[in-house]
């Protein structure tokens, strides 16, 4: 960028300067000897002093900056990785939730498949053909509704209940008629568990979509700031080489093309 198109408010600086109460100023006036009197008194500063302020007030600004840029990169740098984390953990749990849906549903599918097992061992049907129905009617419900937990369970204990029954209406010590209602009995206790985790965890997603969201927004304001704050270190910088070289040359501070009306901020 050339001197006359670099953009500072610094010209404020010939309009007026105050410092220990006193207004400066960069071009000599003659005071009204009508209200000279009551007027605040003037100290006028020649060219060399007015750059000296300038230049330390750039040295000022890029100091601030820099050390606000270094606390900002840290806590960037920090903010990543906490979303980072929370969205790893925030897959995890749905992947989790998923399958813990399907293991349910799987588990209660292999339930049915041991109940006609069941049934098939037992040689006078009639007497507990309506007790098995009824299992099939609630394993269809398990694997199909939408159902509260509490239903859930009571209907796993109503399924106990039931092949309990079962036993009892036509009692045999087949072995192979006992290890397929105990098998049966633990894929519901499975079922059961399954469940539980999966209330457990229903509204930890929406936890972890919520911080993440958060952080998110928490670490683009601050890529924002500092975006802002490296443009504007530049600017600065740029601004104080000009008037350095103002200094070398010998230039005045009133002469200084460089100087034109820009941003209002630091």
């Amino acid at each position: 960028m050339n001197s006359t198109g670099i953009v500072f408010f610094w010209k404020r600086i010939y309009s007026g300067i105050t410092i220990s109460g006193f207004k400066l100023y960069g071009e000599t006036t003659l005071p009204d000897t009508e209200t000279e009197v009551t007027n605040t008194p003037v100290t006028l500063l020649d060219d060399s002093e007015l750059l000296s302020i300038v230049i330390e007030k750039h040295n000022q600004f890029m100091g601030e900056y820099s050390s606000e840029l270094k606390d900002l990169e840290e806590k960037i740098g920090s903010g990543r990785f906490e979303y980072n984390r929370v969205s790893k953990e925030l897959e995890a749990l749905e992947t989790r939730l998923v399958v813990l849906k399907e293991k349910r549903h799987q588990l209660y599918f292999q339930a049915g498949k041991l109940r006609l097992k069941l049934l098939e061992t037992i040689s006078d049907k009639e007497k507990i053909q309506h007790l098995g129905s009824e299992i099939g009617n609630i394993e269809n419900k398990l694997q199909n509704a939408n159902l509260s937990s509490s239903e859930e369970y009571g209907y796993i204990d109503s399924i106990r209940s039931l092949l309990k029954e079962i036993i009892e209406t036509v009692p045999d010590n087949d072995m192979v008629r006992q290890a397929t209602v105990s098998s049966i009995l633990d894929i519901l206790e499975t079922a059961k568990a399954a469940r539980s985790e999966l209330d457990e965890m229903l509204n930890a997603p929406d936890e972890h979509r919520k911080e993440s969201i958060a952080l998110k927004q928490e670490v683009e304001d601050q890529e924002a700031r500092l975006a802002w704050l490296k443009r504007r270190t530049g600017l600065h910088k740029e601004a104080l080489g000009y008037w350095e070289n103002v200094g070398h040359e010998g230039a005045t501070m009133i002469d200084g093309s460089g100087i034109s009306e820009g941003e209002g901020q630091q």
